[in-house]
């Protein structure tokens, strides 16, 4: 089963036209996020908004992805699933809704090798938090993640980006389909994402796994409120369950 890991960010700030448009989204689940450079090998993430309590590490260190254990494939399904991002190779990063005026507070702590992302929302100027890192290798023959993890219940959601759609500001979406308040396996299929630009749903070309940039886990359920969200392990996963 897997650990969690860790996503790189350099402040950045958004134009007055971003801005406005964000303003105007009472859910803004896309963050400004910007890469100066198409090329995969030098892709540096741009985010607006860090939690001031996460270190910032180097671009190298950010762009490096652990993929330590290859799950053997099950004979009955042939499912084969690959762990990704073990919670040793941090950084994770939070990115909170500071950027479009928002006052939500999101902080990640390691605890047994499982990553903690905790906070408070606030809807009123933006209301979500998020923890994202950078992630340039490992989905390429993949079609859906699985996501060892335990939550308040509340409505998470795994983000996605591509080298592709990042130059249009789309992130991919899916919600986490999670019963109870224990530890659980939920699997999002690609097939599952959705396209938005500022929390708006667009007409986008399907993800691209081989060309994957970053991952995370958003929440932006329009309710104010503490929150509460416990990391295993994510996996990127291929054939039938």
């Amino acid at each position: 089963m897997l650990c969690v890991c860790a996503l790189a960010v350099v402040a950045a700030s958004c134009s007055a036209s971003q801005q406005q448009d964000a303003r105007a989204d009472p859910n803004p689940l896309a963050v400004t996020t910007t890469f100066a450079d198409t090329a995969r090998t030098t892709t540096s993430l741009s985010e607006e908004v860090v939690a001031p309590a996460i270190a910032e590490p180097s671009t190298d260190q950010a762009a490096t992805t652990t993929l330590s254990v290859t799950e053997p494939t099950d004979a009955s399904t042939g499912q084969s699933c690959q762990r990704l991002l073990e919670s040793e190779d941090q950084p994770w990063v939070v990115v909170n809704d500071g950027v479009m005026g928002g006052r939500s507070q999101g902080a990640i702590t390691t605890e047994t090798n499982r990553m903690k992302f905790t906070g408070n929302i606030v809807t009123d100027g933006g209301g979500f938090s998020s923890v994202r890192r950078l992630l340039n290798d490992g989905l390429d023959e993949s079609d859906r993640l699985q996501l060892r993890l335990r939550t308040d219940e509340r409505r998470y959601e795994v983000l996605l980006t591509d080298i592709d759609s990042q130059a249009y500001r789309v992130t991919y979406y899916a919600p986490l389909e999670i019963e109870g308040d224990g530890w659980q396996v939920v699997d999002v299929s690609f097939e599952a994402l959705e396209a938005r630009i500022f929390g708006r749903r667009v007409d986008a070309p399907s993800f691209q796994p081989h060309k994957v940039t970053t991952i995370g886990i958003i929440l932006a359920d329009g309710a104010d409120g503490e929150f509460s969200l416990e990391l295993d392990w994510i996996s990127a996963c291929s054939g039938t369950l």
